[in-house]
């Protein structure tokens, strides 16, 4: 039963974090691209994104683990279950958070290093060596940040305190 939520809370969340980035890039291109224009960096583009958020997602799994194997011995019945929606919930969000300020800092960096250019005209622009550095920058610190997540996640499930004799 265990796996049978975990799989499916995972294709949840990584449908909606595929579906959230897909919104982000059509916002962000729609006044910058013409109707029936379509250059072949924005889906490279949206790749690069999907990959970094599926890797940061991909910490999700050990620390709910963990949580489905502490709270039975908390919690029973429904209100198991609301917990476990409920943490994994707070787990995505935090998650999510922690993309979003990736996404802002790679972008930042990309910036300082090309002078002042934007990440998103660049793409609309069809500039393919612009978002070759861009998707760089990204996947390193999205590596970089990904050992950090799990430590993170696991600071916010509760574990059952032990008695302290003295």
């Amino acid at each position: 039963m265990t796996n049978i939520i975990i799989s499916l809370a995972v294709l949840v969340s990584s449908a909606l974090t595929l579906y959230l980035l897909n919104g982000l890039v059509r916002f962000k291109l729609k006044n910058k691209l013409s109707e029936n224009e379509n250059p072949i960096t924005v889906p490279l583009f949206k790749g690069v994104l999907f990959i970094s958020g599926g890797l940061l997602l991909s910490e999700l799994v050990p620390s709910f683990q963990t949580l489905t194997k502490i709270l039975p011995g908390q919690f029973e019945g429904n209100d198991l279950i609301i917990r476990e929606i409920s943490f994994y919930c707070i787990f995505l969000a935090i998650v999510l958070i922690l993309f979003s300020g990736l996404l802002w800092f790679s972008t930042l960096l990309f910036s300082l290093f090309q002078r002042g250019d934007n990440i998103f005209v660049e793409v609309a622009n069809n500039n393919l060596h612009s978002l070759i550095t861009f998707s760089a920058i990204l996947l390193t610190l999205t590596l970089a940040l990904k050992t950090g997540i799990t430590p993170i996640l696991d600071g916010f499930i509760p574990y059952p305190t032990m008695p302290v004799y003295r």
